[in-house]
């Protein structure tokens, strides 16, 4: 079998938890990885693990919620690598409290993140894409997308934004042959989580690294197939927290 053709992708969110995974899983495919995150010290952190690969990587600071941050980065990448073939809008962030008690800065700023960093992002990289007639455009979402999770109000309504604005892009991008996957993932083992969570949920919870590898997997089907939907839970279901 010939090795894969290497891609362009960009990731966002990479300096922890999922985003991580997905840049080592990627890098070690053979892909050439933009990983992006707002902290420059967690980005160094990154570099040292990557330069164990053989790929090729770069890492940028990138504020997704900035729309000149966004530009600024798309830029970048295509003026070194002439393309991006991928992107995977992982960014995201999260409070765990009830309606009552988020502050409009808590629901502001994750829907900041999580839904109007992924319109930022995916407006940076469509007219590339729809050009080529080709592209991936991978949005990690949450089963909480699907589900009711108390104590999760603001980021549910972030993610269920997100995947409705992705369905519709989806299908307007058809004639484009511009692909969009959303994935649905459950709890993963991340620094998402509050410390008490992981200490009494983290041995039934799923590993970052398990779930990067299902998504690159996914990632990887040739034309003219297209995983529109990848749902990853763990064996237990939900977790209440």
């Amino acid at each position: 079998m010939a090795a894969p053709k290497s891609r362009v992708v960009w990731i966002t969110g990479a300096t922890s938890g999922l985003g991580r995974s997905l840049a080592r899983v990627f890098v070690e495919g053979g892909d050439i990885v933009i990983a992006t995150g707002r902290r420059r010290r967690a980005l160094g952190t990154l570099k040292k693990e990557l330069s164990k690969q053989k790929g090729t990587f770069r890492l940028y600071a990138c504020d997704v919620t900035k729309p000149e941050a966004v530009r600024r980065t798309a830029t970048l990448i295509e003026r070194e690598f002439d393309r991006i073939d991928v992107l995977v809008n992982n960014a995201g962030i999260t409070v765990f409290k009830s309606l009552r008690d988020t502050t409009l800065r808590d629901f502001g700023a994750i829907l900041e993140t999580n839904l109007w960093g992924s319109f930022l992002t995916v407006k940076s990289v469509l007219e590339g894409m729809m050009r080529r007639k080709s592209g991936l455009i991978v949005n990690i979402l949450s089963y909480a997308a699907k589900t009711t999770y108390t104590g999760s109000g603001a980021y549910s309504a972030s993610k269920s934004g997100t995947e409705a604005l992705m369905n519709v892009l989806r299908e307007e991008l058809r004639p484009y042959r511009v692909k969009v996957m959303n994935v649905y993932p459950g709890a993963i083992e991340t620094p998402m989580w509050h410390e008490t969570h992981r200490w009494r949920y983290g041995r039934v919870m799923m590993s970052a690294d398990d779930v990067a590898e299902l998504i690159y997997e996914a990632a990887r089907r040739p034309r003219p197939l297209v995983v529109e939907e990848l749902v990853i839970r763990p064996e237990i279901g939900d977790l209440r927290v």
